[in-house]
């Protein structure tokens, strides 16, 4: 059985007629998406810009996204007052007792919306959603180079609208634009590109670490030379390529922070366990076999504690883990999916993590889209899609609009939770299976619908 969709066709039953009905059939397709795309950004973008610009009340049910954008504002008001970035006291009050914790070029991503004066959060918004379509346009760009006749940068676009208002309120989307970009780049063989970027979508949120254990395995499995000494030789020196622009960020920050950047750094790995977790989600779960109680960590997240709950997260860690590795190192050596290697190191790691926000979702979206548009027969994509759309909708209903039942331990969120977690083992699971679909050739266009 072919992939019909994976392939033009060039048999003679290709009829001009045939061909006009695909074109309109897939101009159909793409109005359809682009009007979902619409509806979605106005429904879930729309009351968090009128709620910064004052028009509605900071309490309504968008409000909760906001306060991070606060804390962003005043790192930027520190830079402005000349304290070292990640010094005690670097945050302007009312935070002057915190810790900054996000990278250095989340740190300058707060200067330019002091431009909107106290209106910083709708610029903070404002200067996400232009650097999130300007990725878009990037990624659409490289799709085309590619020769993908799948409209990539659209779902992407979908797949970001759905998550509603985390999408202008954090970073982490221009982190998962940053890693789609990555995928792109190793499937073109610029391998160097993709370290790059990497390393950029790490100096914006740490949680982009994972994927340095996939790129790593491809450079070493699929790269050039026959043997072992040859092909890591070959990867160290793609690495120490790609890694030298952010080295040299990292190298200035760390000398004007006296150090300070490296406690930041480490500032997350003393965070408790998340309520938003898989290892919380099976113990609220199994409650009352797990007596839980929930607090608000020193991080401002909502955490949870229990007995036996830490061996419970270990266990889960480690799992994931492994399991990161072992689909990092067989995907490689496929040497076939290096996408789907990418994806599915996001999307473990956050099945795994005791740390699970909801934002972090934004991280795997786009990488996942293009795993699923180029790297996977038809069914398998429908389903990656499927199941990365849900996951955004989840997220959506999960945070802001429940989160007070989520936070609560009540059974609407704690169930709404279960299903999207499951979903996101789901997603990490189809990403690794085997499938019996032959798979697109790198390079090969894929067409929505079938000619």
């Amino acid at each position: 059985m072919t992939d019909q969709t994976a392939r033009p066709r060039t048999d003679s039953s290709s009829s001009p007629a045939s061909s006009a009905h695909a074109a309109r059939a897939n101009a159909r397709w793409r109005t359809r998406v682009t009007i979902c795309v619409v509806a979605l950004a106005v429904l879930g973008l729309l009351p968090v810009l009128l709620t910064e610009a004052r028009l509605l009340p900071i309490h309504d049910l968008v409000g909760a996204t906001i306060p991070d954008v606060f804390y962003l504002d005043h790192a930027a008001q520190g830079l402005l007052m000349g304290h070292a970035p990640y010094a005690a006291g670097f945050l302007a009050a009312p935070d002057g007792k915190l810790q900054f914790i996000y990278p250095p070029l989340s740190l300058l991503l707060t200067f330019p919306p002091l431009l909107f004066g106290r209106l910083y959060t709708v610029g903070f918004s404002l200067e996400v959603l232009l650097l999130v379509v300007a990725g878009l346009l990037l990624l659409d760009h490289g799709a085309r180079r590619s020769g993908l006749g799948f409209p990539l940068a659209l779902i992407v676009a979908l797949f970001l609208a759905a998550i509603g208002p985390l999408l202008v309120t954090r970073v982490d989307a221009l982190q998962g634009l940053l890693l789609a970009g990555a995928a792109l780049a190793l499937r073109g063989r610029r391998q160097a590109l993709a370290v790059a970027l990497v390393a950029i979508a790490v100096l914006i949120k740490e949680t982009a670490l994972v994927a340095a254990v996939p790129l790593v395995a491809w450079l070493i499995w699929a790269g050039p030379g026959r043997s072992w000494a040859q092909r890591l030789g070959s990867a160290l020196r793609v690495l120490g390529i790609g890694l030298l622009a952010p080295l040299v960020l990292v190298v200035v920050f760390l000398v004007w922070s006296g150090g300070g950047l490296v406690g930041s750094s480490l500032a997350s790995l003393s965070r408790g366990i998340e309520i938003e977790s898989v290892p919380a989600t099976i113990a609220a779960l199994l409650r009352p076999l797990f007596p839980l109680t929930t607090y608000v960590g020193k991080l401002g997240s909502d955490q949870i504690r229990g007995q036996e709950l830490g061996v419970l997260a270990v266990s889960v860690a480690v799992a994931g883990l492994v399991a990161l590795v072992w689909g990092s190192v067989h995907l490689a050596r496929e040497r076939r999916r290096p996408a789907t290697a990418l994806a599915f190191a996001i999307a473990i790691s956050l099945a795994s993590t005791p740390v699970l926000s909801p934002q972090y979702l934004l991280a795997l979206l786009p990488p996942l889209a293009v795993a699923a548009v180029t790297e996977a027969g038809p069914r398998r994509r429908l389903q990656l899609l499927l199941g990365g759309l849900l996951l955004a909708l989840l997220t959506q209903v999960e945070f802001p609009y429940v989160f007070d039942s989520v936070a609560s331990l009540g059974a609407a969120g704690t169930w709404l939770v279960a299903v999207r977690n499951l979903v996101l083992v789901m997603v990490a699971v189809l990403l690794v299976l085997p499938s019996r679909e032959p798979l697109p050739a790198a390079g090969e266009a894929v067409a929505p619908v079938p000619a």
